[in-house]
C-alpha cells in the first residue's frame, strides 16, 4: 500500500488565507484550492479540511502579523513552517492568491 503525504501552502492575507493542498496520486501532484475567512469558525473549517485531507505539513507566508491566528489554529494538527515574504520571490506576472500558495507548496 502506498503511503500518502499531503502538504498545504497557505498565503495569509488580512481577511483571507488562500490554501492549496497538494497530494500525490498516481505519481502526479494534484492541487485543491480553497479560500477561508479569518473568524474562529472559518479557521475551524480550515483545520477540519486539513485533517480530512490528511495534511501532515503546512507552509504559510504573510507580509504582516496576519499569520499568527492561522498558526495558533493549526498548531498541534500538522507540522508548520513560516516563510518570510522578503526572502521568497513571488511568481512572475500577475499575482494570484492560489498561484502563490502553490509556489509555497512546491518549495
Amino acid at each position: 500500500m502506498e503511503s500518502v503525504y499531503n502538504v498545504a501552502g497557505i498565503d495569509v492575507y488580512k481577511k483571507m488565507p488562500a490554501v492549496v493542498i497538494a497530494n500525490a496520486h498516481d505519481r502526479e501532484l494534484q492541487f485543491e484550492c480553497r479560500k477561508f475567512g479569518t473568524t474562529v469558525s472559518e479557521l475551524r473549517r480550515l483545520v477540519d479540511l486539513l485533517q480530512v485531507q490528511s495534511v501532515q505539513e503546512a507552509a504559510m507566508e504573510s507580509t504582516a502579523q496576519y499569520w499568527e491566528p492561522v498558526w495558533i489554529a493549526l498548531e498541534g494538527h500538522c507540522r508548520l513552517h513560516l516563510a518570510q515574504a522578503k526572502s521568497n520571490r513571488g511568481p512572475r506576472g500577475r499575482k494570484t492568491n492560489f498561484r502563490y500558495a502553490m509556489q509555497i507548496v512546491n518549495r
